[in-house]
Protein backbone atom coordinates (compact mmCIF):
# COMPACT_ATOMS: atom_id res chain seq x y z
CA UNK A 1 0.00 0.00 0.00
CA UNK A 2 2.79 2.11 -0.43
CA UNK A 3 1.81 4.85 -3.06
CA UNK A 4 2.63 7.61 -1.71
CA UNK A 5 5.93 9.23 -2.89
CA UNK A 6 8.51 11.03 -1.72
CA UNK A 7 7.60 14.45 -2.50
CA UNK A 8 4.03 13.73 -0.82
CA UNK A 9 5.55 12.22 2.79
CA UNK A 10 8.54 15.62 2.20
CA UNK A 11 5.76 18.22 2.81
CA UNK A 12 3.76 16.92 5.23
CA UNK A 13 7.28 16.31 7.11
CA UNK A 14 7.82 20.18 6.67
CA UNK A 15 4.35 20.90 7.62
CA UNK A 16 4.35 18.93 10.57
CA UNK A 17 7.14 20.40 11.87
CA UNK A 18 5.53 23.49 11.67
CA UNK A 19 2.08 22.43 13.33
CA UNK A 20 4.90 21.31 16.31
CA UNK A 21 6.35 24.76 16.33
CA UNK A 22 2.57 26.84 16.88
CA UNK A 23 2.42 25.19 20.70
CA UNK A 24 -1.26 23.94 19.93
CA UNK A 25 -3.63 22.59 22.58
CA UNK A 26 -3.64 19.01 22.41
CA UNK A 27 -7.09 18.02 20.75
CA UNK A 28 -6.26 20.73 17.95
CA UNK A 29 -2.70 19.22 17.91
CA UNK A 30 -3.81 15.80 17.41
CA UNK A 31 -6.64 16.89 14.95
CA UNK A 32 -4.39 18.89 12.36
CA UNK A 33 -1.14 16.33 13.13
CA UNK A 34 -3.85 13.68 11.74
CA UNK A 35 -5.11 15.30 9.00
CA UNK A 36 -1.48 15.71 7.53
CA UNK A 37 -0.85 12.31 8.01
CA UNK A 38 -3.77 10.93 6.51
CA UNK A 39 -2.31 11.36 3.16
CA UNK A 40 1.32 11.00 4.00
CA UNK A 41 0.79 7.43 6.06
CA UNK A 42 -2.75 6.65 4.91
CA UNK A 43 -4.45 4.06 7.44
CA UNK A 44 -7.88 2.89 8.39
CA UNK A 45 -8.15 3.92 12.04
CA UNK A 46 -5.58 5.53 14.45
CA UNK A 47 -5.15 5.76 18.25
CA UNK A 48 -3.01 8.50 19.67
CA UNK A 49 -1.82 8.32 23.58
CA UNK A 50 0.05 10.75 25.62
CA UNK A 51 2.52 9.83 27.63
CA UNK A 52 4.02 10.88 31.73
CA UNK A 53 7.51 10.83 30.17
CA UNK A 54 9.02 9.92 33.89
CA UNK A 55 6.89 6.46 34.21
CA UNK A 56 5.90 6.06 30.59
CA UNK A 57 2.22 5.33 31.94
CA UNK A 58 -0.91 6.48 29.59
CA UNK A 59 -2.63 9.31 30.58
CA UNK A 60 -4.92 9.55 27.66
CA UNK A 61 -6.36 9.06 23.98
CA UNK A 62 -7.37 10.39 21.13
CA UNK A 63 -9.34 7.96 18.78
CA UNK A 64 -9.53 8.45 15.16
CA UNK A 65 -11.90 5.77 13.39
CA UNK A 66 -11.67 3.15 16.33
CA UNK A 67 -14.91 0.76 17.23
CA UNK A 68 -14.76 2.12 20.75
CA UNK A 69 -13.28 3.61 23.50
CA UNK A 70 -10.80 1.62 26.01
CA UNK A 71 -12.27 -0.17 29.02
CA UNK A 72 -10.00 -2.05 31.33
CA UNK A 73 -10.01 -5.32 28.95
CA UNK A 74 -8.15 -2.63 26.38
CA UNK A 75 -6.14 -1.21 28.46
CA UNK A 76 -4.50 -4.66 29.92
CA UNK A 77 -3.74 -5.59 26.07
CA UNK A 78 -2.50 -2.40 25.12
CA UNK A 79 -0.27 -2.84 28.19
CA UNK A 80 1.33 -5.68 27.61
CA UNK A 81 5.12 -4.97 28.50
CA UNK A 82 6.58 -8.46 26.62
CA UNK A 83 3.93 -8.49 23.68
CA UNK A 84 5.92 -7.39 20.32
CA UNK A 85 6.91 -3.53 19.77
CA UNK A 86 5.60 -2.27 23.46
CA UNK A 87 5.11 1.64 23.54
CA UNK A 88 7.92 1.06 26.73
CA UNK A 89 9.78 -0.66 24.41
CA UNK A 90 9.95 1.82 21.31
CA UNK A 91 10.38 4.49 23.60
CA UNK A 92 13.87 3.33 24.80
CA UNK A 93 14.94 1.78 21.54
CA UNK A 94 17.15 3.63 19.03
CA UNK A 95 14.13 2.85 16.10
CA UNK A 96 11.23 4.33 17.79
CA UNK A 97 8.63 2.75 15.35
CA UNK A 98 7.61 -0.39 15.08
CA UNK A 99 5.54 -2.80 11.99
CA UNK A 100 3.70 -5.51 13.80
CA UNK A 101 4.03 -7.96 10.90
CA UNK A 102 7.66 -7.22 11.06
CA UNK A 103 8.77 -7.99 14.21
CA UNK A 104 6.57 -11.11 14.48
CA UNK A 105 8.80 -12.04 11.67
CA UNK A 106 5.51 -12.42 9.46
CA UNK A 107 3.12 -14.41 11.93
CA UNK A 108 1.19 -11.55 14.02
CA UNK A 109 -1.02 -14.72 15.58
CA UNK A 110 2.50 -14.85 18.19
CA UNK A 111 1.09 -11.30 19.70
CA UNK A 112 -1.80 -11.58 22.23
CA UNK A 113 -2.47 -8.00 20.94
CA UNK A 114 -3.16 -8.77 17.57
CA UNK A 115 -5.38 -12.26 18.53
CA UNK A 116 -7.68 -10.94 20.80
CA UNK A 117 -7.63 -7.01 19.75
CA UNK A 118 -6.78 -6.19 16.15
CA UNK A 119 -8.02 -9.78 14.35
CA UNK A 120 -11.67 -9.32 15.47
CA UNK A 121 -11.64 -6.16 13.57
CA UNK A 122 -9.80 -7.79 10.47
CA UNK A 123 -6.48 -5.26 11.09
CA UNK A 124 -4.16 -6.79 9.58
CA UNK A 125 -1.46 -4.00 9.43
CA UNK A 126 -0.01 -2.32 12.80
CA UNK A 127 2.29 0.72 12.80
CA UNK A 128 3.21 1.79 16.53
CA UNK A 129 5.37 4.91 16.97
CA UNK A 130 6.64 6.42 20.18
CA UNK A 131 6.94 9.57 19.92
CA UNK A 132 10.40 10.53 22.08
CA UNK A 133 11.91 14.09 22.27
CA UNK A 134 15.29 14.86 23.65
CA UNK A 135 14.95 11.42 25.42
CA UNK A 136 11.79 11.88 26.62
CA UNK A 137 8.35 10.12 25.69
CA UNK A 138 5.75 13.04 25.74
CA UNK A 139 3.21 10.26 23.36
CA UNK A 140 2.81 7.74 21.26
CA UNK A 141 0.03 6.82 18.12
CA UNK A 142 -0.67 2.95 16.26
CA UNK A 143 -2.53 3.54 13.09
CA UNK A 144 -4.48 0.28 11.54
CA UNK A 145 -5.03 -1.00 8.17
CA UNK A 146 -7.36 -3.15 7.37
CA UNK A 147 -7.14 -6.73 5.40
CA UNK A 148 -4.60 -7.31 3.22
CA UNK A 149 -3.07 -4.27 3.61
CA UNK A 150 0.06 -3.97 6.01
CA UNK A 151 2.70 -1.15 6.25
CA UNK A 152 5.91 -1.39 4.30
CA UNK A 153 9.60 -0.52 5.60
CA UNK A 154 9.91 2.92 4.25
CA UNK A 155 6.66 4.14 5.97
CA UNK A 156 8.09 2.66 9.05
CA UNK A 157 11.26 4.94 8.30
CA UNK A 158 8.82 7.79 7.61
CA UNK A 159 6.93 7.37 11.28
CA UNK A 160 10.09 7.40 12.94
CA UNK A 161 11.27 10.47 11.15
CA UNK A 162 8.71 12.35 12.43
CA UNK A 163 8.65 10.74 16.20
CA UNK A 164 10.37 13.94 17.51
CA UNK A 165 9.02 16.49 15.91
CA UNK A 166 5.29 14.84 16.70
CA UNK A 167 7.07 14.09 20.50
CA UNK A 168 7.64 18.04 20.38
CA UNK A 169 3.93 18.37 19.74
CA UNK A 170 2.70 16.38 22.98
CA UNK A 171 5.55 18.15 24.89
CA UNK A 172 3.96 21.72 24.12
CA UNK A 173 0.27 20.78 24.48
CA UNK A 174 1.51 19.83 28.31
CA UNK A 175 2.01 23.75 28.77
CA UNK A 176 -1.19 24.16 26.46
CA UNK A 177 -2.69 21.96 29.15
CA UNK A 178 -2.27 24.19 32.04
CA UNK A 179 -5.00 26.31 32.21
CA UNK A 180 -4.19 28.01 36.06
CA UNK A 181 -7.12 26.34 37.58
CA UNK A 182 -6.95 26.59 41.27
CA UNK A 183 -6.10 23.36 43.07
CA UNK A 184 -9.17 22.44 45.27
CA UNK A 185 -8.11 21.05 48.52
CA UNK A 186 -9.31 17.54 48.93
CA UNK A 187 -8.28 15.39 50.69
CA UNK A 188 -6.59 12.20 48.86
CA UNK A 189 -9.32 9.33 47.57
CA UNK A 190 -8.90 5.81 47.56
CA UNK A 191 -10.17 3.33 45.15
CA UNK A 192 -9.47 -0.49 44.88
CA UNK A 193 -10.32 -2.57 41.84
CA UNK A 194 -11.15 -6.06 42.16
CA UNK A 195 -8.97 -9.43 40.52
CA UNK A 196 -11.08 -8.75 37.68
CA UNK A 197 -10.87 -5.25 36.78
CA UNK A 198 -14.17 -3.99 38.50
CA UNK A 199 -14.41 -1.06 41.48
CA UNK A 200 -14.55 -2.85 44.33
CA UNK A 201 -15.07 0.73 46.45
CA UNK A 202 -14.18 4.21 46.15
CA UNK A 203 -14.57 6.62 48.82
CA UNK A 204 -16.30 10.39 48.71
CA UNK A 205 -13.20 12.12 47.24
CA UNK A 206 -12.26 9.45 45.19
CA UNK A 207 -15.45 10.47 43.26
CA UNK A 208 -13.93 14.59 43.51
CA UNK A 209 -10.72 13.40 41.89
CA UNK A 210 -12.35 10.99 38.96
CA UNK A 211 -14.30 14.10 38.02
CA UNK A 212 -11.08 16.04 37.86
CA UNK A 213 -10.20 13.27 35.39
CA UNK A 214 -13.66 13.56 33.06
CA UNK A 215 -15.51 10.78 35.15
CA UNK A 216 -18.83 12.05 35.47
CA UNK A 217 -20.93 8.98 35.36
CA UNK A 218 -21.96 6.72 38.12
CA UNK A 219 -19.55 4.31 39.78
CA UNK A 220 -19.53 0.74 37.70
CA UNK A 221 -21.16 2.69 34.90
CA UNK A 222 -19.16 4.14 31.68
CA UNK A 223 -15.52 3.98 31.30
CA UNK A 224 -13.38 5.12 33.97
CA UNK A 225 -10.12 8.01 32.94
CA UNK A 226 -7.79 5.82 31.29
CA UNK A 227 -5.00 7.22 33.45
CA UNK A 228 -6.81 5.12 36.29
CA UNK A 229 -6.94 1.86 34.06
CA UNK A 230 -3.16 2.42 33.07
CA UNK A 231 -1.38 3.07 36.31
CA UNK A 232 -3.57 0.06 37.78
CA UNK A 233 -2.42 -2.17 35.00
CA UNK A 234 1.23 -1.28 35.52
CA UNK A 235 0.84 -2.04 39.39
CA UNK A 236 -0.97 -5.32 38.33
CA UNK A 237 1.01 -6.23 35.82
CA UNK A 238 4.40 -5.46 37.50
CA UNK A 239 3.28 -6.28 41.03
CA UNK A 240 4.80 -3.33 42.43
CA UNK A 241 3.85 0.31 43.01
CA UNK A 242 2.91 2.58 40.20
CA UNK A 243 2.37 6.49 39.56
CA UNK A 244 1.28 8.99 37.30
CA UNK A 245 0.35 12.84 36.78
CA UNK A 246 -2.35 13.90 34.73
CA UNK A 247 -3.78 17.32 34.16
CA UNK A 248 -7.01 17.72 35.31
CA UNK A 249 -10.46 19.41 33.85
CA UNK A 250 -9.60 22.69 35.53
CA UNK A 251 -5.54 22.67 35.30
CA UNK A 252 -5.03 21.04 38.62
CA UNK A 253 -2.67 18.81 38.31
CA UNK A 254 -3.68 15.13 39.61
CA UNK A 255 -1.29 12.02 41.17
CA UNK A 256 -2.48 8.51 40.89
CA UNK A 257 -0.44 6.41 42.70
CA UNK A 258 -1.58 2.64 42.27
CA UNK A 259 -0.17 -0.42 44.50
CA UNK A 260 -1.06 -3.91 44.28
CA UNK A 261 -3.45 -4.60 47.22
CA UNK A 262 -1.98 -6.89 50.05
CA UNK A 263 -4.47 -10.02 51.22
CA UNK A 264 -7.25 -11.16 49.31
CA UNK A 265 -7.30 -12.30 45.41
CA UNK A 266 -4.31 -11.97 43.54
CA UNK A 267 -4.64 -9.04 40.88
CA UNK A 268 -6.67 -6.49 43.56
CA UNK A 269 -4.90 -3.01 43.14
CA UNK A 270 -5.44 -0.05 45.45
CA UNK A 271 -5.29 3.54 43.83
CA UNK A 272 -4.63 6.90 45.73
CA UNK A 273 -5.96 10.01 43.49
CA UNK A 274 -4.53 13.24 45.19
CA UNK A 275 -3.44 16.81 43.88
CA UNK A 276 -0.10 16.58 42.79
CA UNK A 277 2.59 18.31 45.26
CA UNK A 278 5.02 21.20 43.35
CA UNK A 279 8.06 18.71 43.86
CA UNK A 280 6.16 16.23 41.98
CA UNK A 281 4.87 18.39 38.88
CA UNK A 282 7.94 20.59 38.46
CA UNK A 283 10.51 18.10 37.04
CA UNK A 284 7.27 17.45 33.75
CA UNK A 285 6.76 20.95 33.50
CA UNK A 286 10.40 22.59 33.66
CA UNK A 287 10.87 19.32 31.05
CA UNK A 288 7.69 20.40 28.88
CA UNK A 289 8.93 24.22 28.77
CA UNK A 290 12.30 22.60 27.50
CA UNK A 291 14.51 24.20 30.45
CA UNK A 292 17.97 22.69 30.58
CA UNK A 293 19.96 21.18 33.47
CA UNK A 294 20.85 23.40 34.85
CA UNK A 295 17.71 25.70 34.77
CA UNK A 296 15.61 22.56 36.46
CA UNK A 297 18.69 22.55 39.22
CA UNK A 298 17.56 26.62 39.59
CA UNK A 299 13.96 26.23 39.63
CA UNK A 300 13.45 23.40 42.39
CA UNK A 301 15.90 25.71 44.63
CA UNK A 302 13.53 28.89 43.93
CA UNK A 303 10.62 26.51 44.82
CA UNK A 304 12.07 25.89 48.10
CA UNK A 305 12.41 29.92 48.52
CA UNK A 306 16.18 30.31 48.34
CA UNK A 307 17.75 33.53 47.34
CA UNK A 308 19.92 34.49 44.91
CA UNK A 309 22.94 34.33 47.40
CA UNK A 310 21.97 30.94 49.00
CA UNK A 311 21.01 29.71 45.04
CA UNK A 312 24.60 30.79 43.94
CA UNK A 313 26.36 28.85 46.75
CA UNK A 314 24.39 25.82 46.59
CA UNK A 315 25.20 25.83 42.22
CA UNK A 316 28.56 26.97 43.31
CA UNK A 317 27.76 29.90 40.57
CA UNK A 318 28.00 33.68 40.90
CA UNK A 319 24.85 35.63 41.62
CA UNK A 320 25.32 37.35 38.24
CA UNK A 321 24.90 33.64 36.23
CA UNK A 322 21.92 32.99 38.42
CA UNK A 323 20.45 36.13 37.08
CA UNK A 324 21.21 34.87 33.36
CA UNK A 325 19.77 31.69 34.66
CA UNK A 326 16.49 33.04 35.72
CA UNK A 327 16.35 35.83 32.74
CA UNK A 328 16.44 32.32 30.58
CA UNK A 329 13.51 30.43 32.65
CA UNK A 330 11.32 33.83 32.67
CA UNK A 331 11.60 33.68 28.87
CA UNK A 332 10.82 30.03 28.51
CA UNK A 333 8.03 29.96 30.79
CA UNK A 334 6.32 33.14 29.91
CA UNK A 335 6.57 35.17 32.96
CA UNK A 336 8.65 38.17 34.39
CA UNK A 337 9.42 37.49 38.19
CA UNK A 338 10.25 34.51 41.05
CA UNK A 339 6.30 35.20 42.51
CA UNK A 340 5.06 34.42 38.94
CA UNK A 341 6.90 31.71 38.02
CA UNK A 342 6.19 30.02 41.48
CA UNK A 343 2.15 31.02 41.70
CA UNK A 344 1.21 31.03 38.05
CA UNK A 345 3.55 28.05 36.80
CA UNK A 346 4.40 25.60 39.75
CA UNK A 347 2.89 26.40 42.42
CA UNK A 348 -0.96 27.60 41.41
CA UNK A 349 -3.60 29.07 44.10
CA UNK A 350 -4.81 26.64 46.15
CA UNK A 351 -8.50 26.91 47.54
CA UNK A 352 -10.83 24.83 49.68
CA UNK A 353 -14.54 24.85 48.58
CA UNK A 354 -17.39 24.23 51.05
CA UNK A 355 -17.13 20.34 51.92
CA UNK A 356 -13.92 19.90 50.45
CA UNK A 357 -12.37 17.17 53.75
CA UNK A 358 -16.20 15.48 53.38
CA UNK A 359 -15.19 11.54 53.58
Amino acid sequence: MDEVNHSTRARAHERVARLTGARLDLPTFLDEASALLARALPHDAACWHTMDPATLIETGFHLEDMPSAPDAEVAALVYLPDDFNSFVTLARAGRHSGVLSTATGGRPERSPRYRHLLRPYNVTGELRTSCVVDGACWGKFAFFREAPADFTEDEQDFADDLASLLGDGFRGAVVRARSGGTAAGWWPGLLLFDENRQVESATGPARHWLGELGFHGTMGEGLLPYALLMVAERARGTAADASVRVCGESGVWVELHASPASGGEPGRVAVILQSATAPSVAPLLSAAYGLTARERELVELVLQGCGTGEIAARLFISPHTVQGHLTSVFAKTGVRSRRELVTRVFVPDRSTPDGASGG
